[in-house]
C-alpha cells in the first residue's frame, strides 16, 4: 500500500497520463493543410455556428464555441478567434489520409523518448484508417476525439518555432560532478521534419 501511494505520488501527470488537447491543435492542422496545398493563407472560410455531420448513428450539431457563429473568418482570424467551424472544414479539405499522415509526424500516440520515467505512448487513443471516418476528421481538426500525453503535444507544438523541425524533448542538458566537471552532456536530437519553413514562419506571426 505504501509503494502504491509513493507511486500515485510521484505520478508525472505530463507524461505517464493522456487528455483531449483541444485547440492547441488548430495551428498544427492548419499547418498540415498549408503545407499539403490544401488551403491558402489568403482563404477565408464561412462560420455560422457549427457543422452537422453524420456520426455513424444519425446526423449531429458540432457547434463552434461560438454558437452565433463568427461570420467570414480569414486563416489567420481561425486561430484567433479559434474557431471549430472553420478548423472542421479545413480538415474536410485535408482528408483523412493527410490528417493522419500529420498526426504521425507531430509524433500523436507515440512515446518521444524523454529522459522521465513512465511515459505513456497512447498508441491505442489515437485514430486510424479504420476508425477515422468523416465525423471524427471534423473534430480532429480542433484537437477532440483522441487522446495523447502533454508532452506529445507540447513536442509537436515547439516544432512550430523550432524551424519545422521536431526535437526529441529531455529534462536534462548535462551531468556534472559536484567539482562541475562535466560528466556527459546530452545533445540535442532531430528526429523529422514536421513543416516546411514557409508554413512555419506564417503560423509564428498568426500566433503573433
Amino acid at each position: 500500500e505504501i509503494v502504491e501511494l509513493y507511486n500515485k505520488l510521484w505520478r508525472n501527470f505530463c507524461v505517464s497520463d493522456t487528455y483531449e488537447a483541444g485547440s492547441t491543435v488548430k495551428p498544427l492542422t492548419i499547418g498540415a493543410a498549408l503545407d499539403e496545398g490544401k488551403v491558402s493563407t489568403s482563404e477565408s472560410f464561412m462560420c455560422d455556428g457549427g457543422e452537422d455531420l453524420f456520426d455513424g448513428a444519425g446526423m449531429q450539431h458540432i457547434a463552434c464555441h461560438n454558437i452565433y457563429g463568427h461570420g467570414t473568418t480569414t486563416l489567420q482570424e481561425a486561430i484567433m478567434w479559434s474557431c471549430n467551424d472553420a478548423l472542421m472544414q479545413i480538415g474536410a479539405k485535408l482528408g483523412i489520409t493527410d490528417m493522419l499522415k500529420y498526426h504521425h509526424l507531430y509524433g500523436f500516440g507515440q512515446k518521444t523518448g524523454i529522459d522521465l520515467p513512465g511515459e505513456a505512448g497512447a498508441e491505442s487513443l489515437i485514430f486510424n484508417e479504420e476508425t477515422m471516418g468523416r465525423f471524427e476528421l471534423a473534430t480532429s481538426a480542433f484537437g477532440q476525439g483522441f487522446n495523447l500525453t502533454m508532452v506529445q503535444m507540447v513536442a509537436a507544438f515547439s516544432s512550430i518555432i523550432n524551424g519545422g523541425n521536431y526535437y526529441q524533448p529531455h529534462v536534462v542538458k548535462e551531468i556534472t560532478t559536484e567539482s562541475g566537471h562535466v560528466v556527459k552532456s546530452i545533445d540535442k536530437v532531430l528526429v523529422r521534419n514536421t513543416l516546411s519553413e514557409d508554413t512555419r514562419d506564417w503560423l509564428k506571426e498568426a500566433m503573433h
